[in-house]
């Protein structure tokens, strides 16, 4: 029970500091909201979409989704941020020589991130409701896009983690996250992939965040047709994700603080 309310108390910190920081609310769920606004009403009658029509509308259904992920990678460097500055500032030392179990320091920062990943998506969902998105799936599909999101904001955030604790400054350890943004912006979330040139095609075609966006949209919509082994492939990559980054973040935070 202790280390129960240990784990609520340094979680709820994060989460205020999250929600209370205008740089992260601006950049986390304003920032997001404005391009989706943007793309919508000001590129989105010129994208074709996958059903090879333009207009608003059209192009809200098709990428919504996709915009959904983007925001939680866009939360993906306050992780980082967070967690550098407690490293730099002294706290995690501090933490550490609290009886606290060492799980619940890094545990509450990615219980937090988890938290303010979804609160941000759930935002720009929203929008997109208000803007005239209408989902077409059942309970049980937007209880599997619920689990994706939170698949994915774990594998983000455990990716966050080793570069927070690596960083020199507040300011570079959120630089990892123009990666995730690129793959974003290089794959099937924000337009089609049969567009762009072969060479780039290829390459989004292959990379993770396009059978990831493609199962997110599938689940939000089910007029959307996907290949039998595309959730498959979508659930490979993020459980792989997930472990592999897992693993390395606990090797550096035990380098860093365990092995002393």
């Amino acid at each position: 029970m202790q280390t129960i309310k240990q784990l609520n108390a340094l979680t709820a910190r994060i989460v205020r500091q999250n929600l209370t920081n205008a740089d992260t609310i601006i950049t986390v769920i304003a920032m997001p909201m404005f391009m989706l606004l943007f793309f919508v009403y000001v590129l989105g009658g010129n994208i074709a979409t996958a059903s090879g029509s333009s207009s608003a509308t059209t192009y809200l259904r098709y990428a919504l989704p996709g915009f959904l992920l983007l925001t939680m990678a866009m939360s993906s460097a306050y992780t980082s941020l967070r967690i550098n500055n407690d490293r730099t500032s002294g706290f995690l030392n501090r933490l550490h020589s609290l009886p606290i179990p060492r799980w619940v320091i890094l545990g509450s920062h990615v219980l937090a991130s988890l938290i303010f990943m979804l609160l941000a998506e759930l935002a720009v969902f929203v929008v997109g409701l208000i803007m005239g998105y209408r989902v077409h799936a059942t309970i049980g599909s937007l209880l599997l896009f619920v689990g994706l999101s939170v698949l994915f904001g774990l594998a983000i955030t455990l990716l966050a983690i080793p570069f927070s604790l690596k960083a020199d400054n507040y300011a570079s350890a959120g630089g990892f996250s123009y990666v995730l943004l690129m793959l974003l912006f290089v794959s099937s979330a924000l337009m089609p992939t049969k567009g762009m040139a072969k060479a780039v095609q290829i390459f989004a075609d292959h990379q993770p965040m396009t059978p990831i966006v493609n199962t997110a949209r599938k689940l939000l919509d089910h007029s959307v047709t996907l290949s039998h082994n595309t959730p498959m492939i979508a659930g490979i990559w993020l459980v792989a994700g997930m472990i592999i980054f897992a693993i390395l973040s606990y090797r550096v935070y035990a380098k860093m603080y365990l092995t002393k």
